[in-house]
């Protein structure tokens, strides 16, 4: 190779040098903003999660009005319209907290209120719910714990049966974390043993084809999951609640009408209505 050859060769070289330095100078600045990124998303639910903890795990009860004017007729029409509808027939709303438990609390607040106005209510509900004890047991699952959270709402119920506490006081008491937690976990225990009862019968409707054991396992028993058709199916069926459900998005009400009624009883209207809005539900109140 000649002198001549290798200065020709040599412009080559340097671009060939400069594209590879620019190449890892443009995946520097991908991987930095890629990290960037990622530590805004983190900042952003950080920020959520931040914010969700400063709603109380169950809400006063306010005017049923508030829902109206969250929406507007032009931007949200189908939920406004709906909204002042319902305005009609229910004149307060008691909000959840939206970290995916916000069913079963609903259901939790629902049932400490009627059984402080109704007596044999209460004897039912205390009998059921103190029978899930062995029910669960008897299912397989761990004695420890599942004793644990059994009798964290049993407690709950016998501090009620003895007048012990106002209806004040057990509301705010659901509102406590380190007992909320633990009521959450009874309830989406007995869902998932209600199911499981019942295998033959719920098995089929798992959508993703899991096995029904480990479908509880994971969208039941699991906190912060949010509940679906099963597991309400399961919860009202094991505590031997009456249930309505009223939607704001009525492409979601299971038979195509404006509400859905768990057990379905057009002669009894349930006692207990909740309100549905995409991915979360509030306890409601008729007028």
């Amino acid at each position: 190779m000649t002198a001549g050859d290798i200065v020709e060769k040599l412009p080559a070289k340097q671009a060939e040098s400069a594209e590879e330095s620019n190449s890892a100078s443009e995946r520097l600045a991908d991987h930095l903003s890629d990290e960037n990124y990622i530590e805004q998303q983190d900042q952003q639910l950080r920020d959520i999660e931040q914010e969700t903890k400063m709603v109380p795990l169950i809400g006063p009860k306010i005017p049923f009005d508030v829902v109206v004017q969250e929406y507007t007729p032009h931007e949200t029409p189908e939920f406004y319209f709906k909204a002042s509808d319902l305005s009609d027939t229910y004149a307060w709303i008691r909000p959840m907290r939206r970290d995916g438990n916000c069913f079963y609390r609903a259901v939790l607040a629902a049932q400490v209120e009627r059984i402080v106005r109704d007596p044999d209510e209460l004897r039912r509900f205390d009998a059921v719910c103190k029978g899930w004890k062995d029910r669960l047991l008897r299912l397989g699952f761990q004695e420890m714990t599942t004793t644990d959270f059994c009798d964290v709402f049993y407690e709950l119920l016998n501090q009620i049966l003895a007048h012990e506490l106002t209806l004040g006081r057990r509301l705010a008491k659901c509102n406590q974390d380190e007992y909320s937690n633990y009521y959450v976990i009874f309830l989406r225990l007995v869902a998932s043993g209600y199911l499981k009862e019942h295998a033959d019968e719920y098995a089929p409707f798992i959508d993703n084809g899991l096995p029904l054991e480990q479908y509880c396992a994971q969208e039941i028993e699991t906190m912060w999951r949010d509940v679906d058709h099963l597991a309400i199916q399961g919860l009202v069926s094991g505590l031997g609640l009456s249930l309505r459900i009223e939607y704001l998005d009525q492409t979601a009400v299971p038979n195509g009408g404006t509400h859905y009624d768990i057990p379905a009883d057009p002669a009894h209207p349930p006692p207990v209505v909740l309100l549905y809005r995409p991915g979360h539900y509030d306890l409601i109140f008729r007028r």
